[in-house]
């Protein structure tokens, strides 16, 4: 119980910086907008596998056992680079689960900001195109990453909604919010690509932004400890 209530006083502590993204994602919205790289084919191919996955997800039947694959997979790997061992592995279309010898926050909750698929698409390519130039068919990457970028947010959102022990068991708070911290992290990311700004460029609005979220909300605590200490003191 103490862990959890300082996982979720962990989770208020972040706020801001969750504010600074979504903040940071607005800014570089709007200068992408009108000076943006929307035009070149890496950003229609990655668009155009998002799209392509998205009418899947909606019209056609879910591929659950595919997505319940991903996430106990995922559940593994962390497990196994967080140095703990995997003593059990189960998947079916109703569910699935993993046994390991060590459980923390980030071995619960990465399947749900790990796009595992897209990973896995990326490190095929990587590896082919070292022994066979890919370079002619590089929109083909981008598609499968957005294919698969798409696969893992539509399925993240379906799932998350639900009461997930994943996400029960770290404090819905927490997990929530690291959730969202990572997956608009990615956003940014792309959005960073797209203006002249560059990555180096989205960092530092990030930083000056969250600088700014936390400057507010700290003055906001100051000034309702001071209001609520005026109160006790002329009540006493």
């Amino acid at each position: 119980m103490a862990l959890r209530f300082f996982k979720f006083l962990i989770a208020v502590a972040l706020l801001p910086l969750l504010v600074g993204e979504i903040w940071t994602l607005i800014n570089l919205a709007r200068l992408t907008a009108p000076t943006g790289r929307w035009h070149e084919l890496w950003f229609g191919s990655l668009a155009a596998g998002f799209a392509v996955w998205i009418v899947v997800f909606f019209l056609l039947p879910r591929t659950m056992w595919l997505y319940v694959l991903g996430h106990e997979f995922t559940h593994a790997l962390a497990a196994m680079l967080a140095g703990g061992k995997v003593t059990a592995f189960h998947v079916s279309s109703k569910g699935g689960h993993v046994l390991t010898d060590k459980v923390n926050w980030w071995i619960a909750l990465s399947p749900y900001f790990v796009p595992i698929y897209a990973l896995i698409w990326v490190a095929l390519w990587v590896t082919i195109d070292f022994y066979h130039p890919l370079r002619a068919w590089q929109p083909w990457l981008y598609f499968g990453i957005g294919l698969f970028w798409a696969f893992h947010l539509t399925f993240t959102v379906s799932m998350a909604h639900r009461r997930q022990t994943d996400l029960t068991g770290q404090g819905i708070v927490f997990s929530f919010v690291i959730i969202l911290l990572i997956n608009l992290l990615m956003f940014l990311v792309l959005l960073s690509l797209m203006t002249h700004a560059g990555l180096a460029g989205a960092m530092r609005e990030l930083a000056n932004l969250t600088g700014q979220a936390y400057a507010v909300t700290g003055h906001a605590i100051a000034r309702t400890w001071n209001l609520a200490s005026a109160s006790w003191q002329q009540r006493s």
